[in-house]
């Protein structure tokens, strides 16, 4: 895709452009940046909106255009980086597509995706206001025993089930349900080690744009799976997707 499918995720994805997290100097920042952008200055308003980026200070509409001006000169790893990170604030099934399409095009691994991968990635987004509110139906439970137990001498014994059942749903939430962090392969050249070893065996040497699934880390090593296999790389070669 070209130029015109950004101009679209802009005036549809994300006509918000207040910025998370941003401070007072923030919006100025970003209103120079956006001027540098439309006036064709990609690289100076690329400085500007990565200096923004790297405080914690974002908006969709800056992710999209930091994707753009990457793409246009020619760095895929960051801008199918931007392009993540931007799909993770809005859900916007069309950034989705054109992930898909540049990852068709150069032939890169992890952007497949169907309709239970979509699930998945809209679940991690509620994961920690799942969390929060089992947790809360877990302390009402508790309190409402306390309060049959105690004050109205009953058994608890719905109550108590009910507890257990929360309970249970929020052990399996919390060590089940969260996303696992990928990242896009940032190095033009990367050896995939069978072991977190520089003297472990050669698996594969890839470039860069691959997303990968992000297991564990030890040290300088990541375990990520590569075509179902765990296979690990050095921190510094791969480029974690989270805001």
């Amino acid at each position: 895709m070209q130029k015109w499918l950004y101009k679209i995720l802009l005036l549809v994805g994300c006509a918000p452009v207040a910025l998370a997290n941003g401070p007072s100097a923030a919006p100025a920042v970003l209103k120079q940046a956006d001027s540098l952008y439309a006036a064709r200055q990609y690289t100076q308003a690329f400085e500007r909106y990565q200096t923004l980026f790297e405080t914690g200070h974002y908006s969709s509409a800056m992710l999209l255009k930091m994707a753009f001006i990457e793409e246009g000169l020619g760095h895929l790893s960051g801008s199918l980086y931007y392009l993540n990170t931007y799909y993770s604030t809005s859900n916007d099934a069309q950034a989705l597509k054109k992930m898909e399409e540049m990852a068709e095009k150069n032939n890169l691994e992890g952007y497949k995706t169907d309709e239970s991968t979509k699930l998945m990635a809209w679940w991690g987004r509620q994961y920690v206001a799942v969390t929060g509110c089992l947790a809360a139906i877990a302390l009402f439970f508790l309190a409402l025993i306390y309060r049959q137990r105690i004050k109205e001498n009953q058994r608890p014994t719905l109550t108590g089930v009910a507890l257990v059942m929360t309970l249970g749903l929020l052990f399996a939430h919390v060590n089940f349900s969260k996303p696992r962090e990928r990242g896009i392969m940032s190095s033009p050249q990367t050896y995939l080690m069978s072991d977190a070893s520089s003297g472990a065996s050669v698996v594969a040497i890839i470039g860069e744009g691959h997303q990968l699934t992000i297991r564990s880390k030890k040290d300088v090593w990541l375990k990520v799976n590569w075509k179902d296999k765990e296979v690990f790389v050095r921190d510094f070669t791969i480029r974690p997707v989270n805001l």
